[in-house]
């Protein structure tokens, strides 16, 4: 997968979209996802600017609405949000049950707390975060998961939690 959408995580709904800031940018579009229409009209008027600072902006104003910004990299889906990841995992299930095969690497970024989770689709089957005994928590789930703190200068990384739960081998 390499496309992009937004989703409402309130509704489960989704748009596919071109470039995520342009087009929450359109107040059309982003009332089309459930965005009320002063927030949208407030998105329309900040300034863009391709992959700087305005770009950024517009994309973190959108994100308070409930909004997840996703793009597909391959085999591997980002997930980014100011949400909790529960929340965020729950918002993207109607999404990943329609598009995803079971070994899609999801990776959930929490752009306000730095924190990143990655784990396999299938293994997101198993665990219900916000669901109570319907399902095991996300922390339990029997593949690799990596949680590391984004920090630094040059996209490195500082390890939060990385651990291997079972001698379940990914293909």
């Amino acid at each position: 997968m390499k496309e992009g959408l937004w989703i409402n995580a309130l509704t489960g709904d989704w748009r596919w979209i071109t470039e995520h800031a342009s087009w929450i940018q359109v107040p059309a579009n982003a009332m089309s996802l459930g965005m009320a229409e002063d927030a949208a009209l407030r998105l329309s008027a900040m300034p863009w600017d391709f992959n700087g600072p305005g770009r950024m902006a517009i994309l973190l104003a959108a994100m308070p609405h409930g909004f997840v910004r996703v793009r597909g990299h391959g085999a591997t889906c980002t997930f980014e949000h100011t949400m909790s990841q529960a929340q965020a995992i729950e918002a993207a299930r109607g999404f990943m049950a329609a598009n995803f095969g079971p070994q899609m690497t999801c990776r959930f970024s929490a752009l306000h707390t730095m924190e990143v989770m990655e784990v396999l689709y299938e293994d997101l089957l198993r665990c219900r975060p916000n669901r109570g005994d319907q399902g095991q928590p996300c922390s339990s789930i029997p593949t690799a998961i990596s949680l590391w703190h984004q920090g630094g200068t040059r996209g490195r990384k500082r390890p939060l939690h990385s651990r291997l739960i079972s001698n379940t081998k990914r293909p």
